[in-house]
C-alpha cells in the first residue's frame, strides 16, 4: 500500500516502534484498530457515497436538536458538535486519533478475541501545513483538504484519551466521498503502521492495563465512580 509495515509480538516491540517512528516529532498521533480497514471516517463506511452530504446534514441537524437535552455543556460550533457526535457513535467525517500511543494500543487490543482480529496501530506524523491552526477562522464543511485538528471542547473521555481528529475533505469523484488517509497524496508518506501478533494480544493488553490504560480510565463514568466508592467505603465498615 506504499507505507512501511512493522511487526510486533510484545509491548517492548511496540515501544521500540513508537520511538523509531515518532522520534522528536511531538505532533505524531496514533490510531489503533482491531484489524485492517481503510482509514476513513465512519460516515463513508456504507454504499451511499452519492448521498453522503445529505445524510451528514440530516444526522448532525437531528443530533443537535435531540442531543442537547442530554448534555451538561452545550456545543457552540459545528466543530464541537462533530467531536461530541463522533465520541458517542454518530457517523461523521472525522476520525479519532490520540497523542498517546498506549491509548491507540489499547483500542487495537481490546477486542482481540474476535475472529477477525489482527491488531494494528497507525502513526501519522503531520507537517505544520497538515494541521488546522484556528478553528475559529475555519469551517468543517468548507476546507480545502483533509487535515488534523485539536478540539477545545474537552469532555472527560476526550481528555483521558488525549484525542485529536482528522477532518476529511469531501471529494465527489473518490467513489466513497472521501479518500482514505493511506491513499491521500499529501499524507500517505507520513503514515506508518505496526501489525501486532494476535497470539500475543492477551499478554500485551494485560501489560498496558497494569500501566493504567483501562476502560474505566479511558471512558470516565461518574455513575461507576460513585458505585466503586460506595462499595469500597462500606466494605471497610463491615
Amino acid at each position: 500500500m506504499g507505507f512501511p509495515d512493522w511487526h510486533g509480538t510484545s509491548v517492548s516491540d511496540f515501544d521500540e516502534w513508537v520511538a523509531a517512528v515518532s522520534g522528536q516529532n511531538k505532533t505524531a498521533v496514533f490510531r489503533g484498530q482491531r484489524r485492517y480497514w481503510p482509514l476513513l471516517p465512519s460516515i463513508s463506511r456504507n454504499d451511499l457515497a452519492a448521498k453522503i452530504l445529505s445524510i451528514e446534514n440530516k444526522l448532525l441537524k437531528a443530533f443537535k436538536k435531540e442531543g442537547e437535552r442530554c448534555l451538561h455543556l452545550i456545543p457552540e460550533t459545528d466543530w464541537d458538535w462533530l467531536v461530541v457526535g463522533q465520541h458517542h457513535g454518530l457517523p461523521t467525517r472525522i476520525l479519532d486519533w490520540s497523542y498517546n500511543p498506549y491509548v491507540a494500543l489499547w483500542f487495537a487490543l481490546k477486542k482481540h478475541q474476535q475472529n477477525d482480529s489482527e491488531p494494528e496501530v497507525w502513526v501519522l506524523k503531520p507537517a505544520s501545513g497538515d494541521i488546522i491552526d484556528s478553528l475559529e477562522n475555519s469551517r468543517p464543511f468548507s476546507g480545502t483538504r483533509t487535515k488534523l485538528f485539536n478540539t477545545e471542547f474537552i469532555i472527560p473521555r476526550i481528555r483521558e484519551q488525549e484525542s485529536c481528529f482528522v477532518l476529511f475533505k469531501y471529494i465527489e469523484k473518490s467513489g466513497m466521498g472521501f479518500v482514505p488517509l493511506e491513499k491521500n497524496q499529501r499524507l500517505r508518506t507520513r503514515i506508518e503502521r505496526i501489525r501486532l501478533a494476535k497470539y500475543a494480544a492477551s499478554e500485551m493488553i494485560n501489560e498496558i492495563e497494569r500501566k493504567g490504560f483501562v476502560e474505566e480510565r479511558l471512558f470516565p463514568n461518574i455513575d461507576n465512580v460513585a458505585i466503586s466508592i460506595k462499595e469500597r467505603i462500606f466494605k471497610t465498615l463491615t
